[in-house]
């Protein structure tokens, strides 16, 4: 008895030692349960939360026909996990529309009108959104951006006189976004675009300022060319503008253009030459490119570099040495048909030169040239293998065409004279001479080989005669109808008879607003200069006593139609 009293005890005692565990479980249950439960439900509200928010975006993009015209950008909101930034991304996409409204021409034209007459609606929709997220993404600073920016926009479109009374409800926010992401470059770009589209209205001290923002905002190509005009207006002058333009050739382009449209002659001229010292820099900087990428073992990526190279240098001696080693270092390869006219374009200058006796560039060069121009004519390809130094291959080109005696093939015939004068083959030299077209017969180019003939031949009347026609020839003016055109370049061959010091020429044909010419003697740009209606264009340059190509082109304006020519004698 005593015993099972112990026992009792001691198993009563052990039961009141395991009921307080078991009771710390179950309560350690229900919580988790509870815990679940509670969890499950958030989990139901925050998917009910983000359905709501994901209708609320769908709803969005079509009511604002984001979806139709940009789908990669509708994509890219439906994606984002965060509705916030989702709101952002459309109010950034209605924004950017009001800047650049291109995006509608790709729309049927009725369409297209319907929904560029909505832009200030959409832009107050993007302001709100922006309005909205800034509480909820306070370090977001793309909020404050889209709203200053919207609100300036909407009011310049609108020509709201709070664009000037009320700076503050569009410059704040944009100033705040600059302030929150310093290493941002759009806050300060919209700032500058805004601020100079009220530019009379800054001071001395904020005009500085902007200046600064300015030269950030246009190392953006597509902001500098729609900023361009207006910040020509403002600055007032071509000097102070040009102080904070890229030094740049596709922003010099731009501002040609402009100057080109205001029939701005003095502007483009200035904007030419810097034109021409930037695309020199970047040629030289690609022809570096190039270098290394060879030197890196890449010649596929070498070719690319080099034909842009080719493409992009205009054909003139400024550039010859550039083209030189450019052409040394082109990898074998097939050009694109995009890159043949840059090809072609130097082939015939250089050809130009070998006829008149030049060595514009080397043989070696040519023969790349001519390897790399594509489908030239029989006549174009013989002179371009004579010039690379192979009269055998040039002359099987001649003996397999029987049109030999047109026009077309007198510069190779003059070429050819000229080489086998050169290596004393007398009768060759002359029976080449003598196949040269009739309507190339008494230009200078033509007497000149005459003579060099004459005096490979070393037959005295033969000589006698040569040379009394070039001294015939040789004169100090020139009319209006010894100008030839090829293409939009009107040229002329003509024979000094004594050194000179320049020439006059007078302009037949000019637009009542005048243009710009560019001069070219010999294959190298002299001038560009304006020319209006009853102008005369004197042109210090040193001729000597030998024939030499003239040649005008027209840059802006319209054509020009060149007429009488005289030399300056000393």
């Amino acid at each position: 008895m005593q015993y099972d009293q112990v026992v009792n005890e001691i198993g009563l005692a052990a039961s009141t030692r395991v009921i307080p565990a078991n009771r710390r479980r179950l309560v350690f249950r229900v919580a988790t349960g509870l815990a679940a439960l509670v969890l499950a439900g958030l989990a139901v509200q925050d998917a009910r939360s983000r359905a709501r928010a994901g209708r609320e975006l769908e709803r969005l993009l079509a009511d604002t026909g984001l979806a139709r015209r940009q789908p990669d950008i509708a994509e890219r909101v439906r994606r984002d996990p965060d509705p916030v930034r989702g709101r952002l991304g459309i109010a950034r996409a209605l924004l950017a529309e009001s800047f650049d409204q291109k995006i509608f021409s790709r729309l049927p034209q009725r369409e297209a009108i319907e929904e560029a007459s909505r832009v200030g609606e959409r832009l107050e929709l993007a302001r709100t959104l922006a309005e909205q997220a800034f509480p909820e993404r306070p370090a977001a600073w793309q909020a404050p951006m889209i709203a200053g920016a919207a609100t300036y926009r909407l009011w310049s479109m609108r020509g709201d006189p709070r664009l000037f009374s009320e700076r503050a409800a569009w410059e704040g926010p944009l100033l705040a976004a600059a302030a929150l992401a310093p290493g941002e470059d759009e806050p300060p770009r919209l700032l500058a675009w805004a601020r100079l589209e009220i530019w009379p209205a800054l001071s001395p001290a904020e005009r500085q300022e902007t200046r600064a923002l300015l030269r950030g905002a246009f190392a953006e190509p597509a902001t500098f060319e729609r900023l361009a005009s207006w910040w020509l207006d403002a600055a007032g002058g071509s000097e102070q503008a040009f102080a904070i333009v890229p030094d740049t050739p596709a922003a010099w382009a731009v501002l040609r253009r402009i100057f080109a449209s205001r029939t701005d002659w003095t502007g483009f001229c200035a904007a030419h030459g810097r034109w021409r010292r930037a695309l020199g820099r970047e040629l030289d900087e690609r022809l570096a490119i190039l270098e290394a990428q060879l030197r890196g073992g890449d010649p596929v990526g070498a070719r690319r570099v080099a034909l842009g190279i080719l493409a992009t240098a205009p054909a003139d001696g400024s550039y010859r040495t550039l083209i030189e080693r450019t052409l040394a270092l082109l990898p074998a390869g097939s050009a694109p048909v995009t890159g043949l006219a840059g090809l072609r374009a130097w082939l015939s200058w250089a050809l130009d030169g070998t006829v008149r006796g030049e060595t514009r560039l080397s043989p070696a060069a040519i023969a790349r040239l001519e390897v790399s121009a594509g489908d030239l004519s029989a006549a174009e390809r013989a002179l371009a293998v004579l010039a690379a130094g192979d009269l055998a291959a040039a002359e099987l080109i001649e003996r397999r065409r029987e049109d030999v005696n047109t026009e077309a093939w007198a510069p190779y015939f003059l070429a050819k004279a000229r080489e086998l004068a050169r290596r004393g083959e007398e009768v060759p030299a002359r029976a080449a001479h003598a196949m040269v077209h009739r309507s190339w017969r008494g230009s200078p180019v033509e007497l000149e080989t005459r003579v060099l003939v004459a005096e490979a031949v070393g037959d005295p009347s033969f000589m006698a005669d040569a040379q009394a026609a070039r001294t015939a020839a040789a004169g100090d003016r020139w009319a209006a109808t010894d100008w030839r055109w090829r293409g939009t370049v009107v040229r002329l061959d003509l024979l000094p008879e004594a050194e000179a010091r320049g020439l006059e020429i007078v302009f037949d044909v000019v637009p009542a607003g005048g243009v710009v010419v560019e001069v070219s003697i010999d294959g190298q740009s002299v001038q560009v200069v304006p020319v209006r209606p009853q102008d005369m264009l004197r042109i210090p340059v040193r001729l000597a006593p030998q024939p030499h190509l003239v040649e005008v082109r027209t840059l802006a304006g319209g054509r020009a139609v060149p007429g009488a020519v005289t030399l300056l004698t000393d």
